[in-house]
């Protein structure tokens, strides 16, 4: 069976020790499992901080597990967020079942902030990342929706939308705000990288290699264009 690091994702081999990739020592637990996480900040063409997550799908006899991304973004001009897995999703929601002091202080603030003007829409959306970056998925929803009635061509608003509805585990939603924030930036490769993540997803798995494929082919040197040939590979 094969052995993935649980700190960076790489495929091990039965005679490492240390991962060739992260140099995380190997663990010996049989129980441990088979999906790994990491995060690391990466900038891309867009000029947005991103925060990626690779999980390893194994199919046996279906989809064992589902090979997603995360990333995270602060509260810059733009922001590309990529989906985190179904499974990583429910230990954030245990980790995160209360919000942090200083984020809900944050939160009160920018909510005060867009009460008194509706139209600031810099903190709206910063209100929306914030909400969505705490697991307040539905609430960030609705502060995306509201910024995006006023800023409709905004891609990576829109596919930070589609990302809170992966977390909430309604991928057609997801699916539909990511290919329409493609309608407005058709080179938008982590929006081509979220796709095919989300469709893995949701078993649509030739669709999923199809997005995978677009999103390496529109840079294959970055970081993104990497992670997506990595997912090819794997799955």
């Amino acid at each position: 069976m094969a052995k993935f690091c649980n700190q960076c994702g790489s495929k091990l081999e039965a005679h490492h020790k240390f991962c060739p990739e992260c140099g995380a020592k190997i663990s010996n637990n049989k129980n441990s499992k088979s999906v790994s996480v990491t995060k690391q900040n990466i900038s891309d063409a867009d000029g947005k901080t991103l925060n990626p997550i690779i999980i390893y799908g194994i199919l046996a006899g279906g989809i064992a597990a589902i090979v997603i991304i995360l990333l995270s973004s602060g509260m810059l001009s733009s922001s590309s967020r990529v989906v985190n897995s179904v499974n990583q999703n429910e230990q954030q929601s245990e980790t995160n079942s209360g919000v942090n002091l200083n984020s809900l202080q944050t939160i009160n603030e920018l909510e005060e902030k867009v009460k008194q003007n509706p139209e600031d829409q810099q903190s709206l959306l910063e209100l929306a990342h914030l909400k969505n970056d705490s697991g307040l998925f539905e609430a960030a929803i609705q502060n995306y929706k509201t910024y995006l009635e006023k800023n409709p061509a905004d891609a990576d608003a829109r596919v930070d939308m589609g990302v809170c509805y992966f977390n909430l585990r309604d991928y057609p939603n997801a699916i539909k705000e990511m290919e329409t924030a493609l309608k407005y930036v058709p080179n938008h490769q982590i929006a081509h990288l979220n796709l095919g993540v989300v469709n893995l997803s949701a078993g649509n798995l030739a669709k999923s290699k199809e997005w995978l494929q677009k999103a390496y082919d529109l840079n294959p040197t970055n970081e993104i264009g990497q992670k997506a040939e990595q997912l090819l590979k794997n799955h």
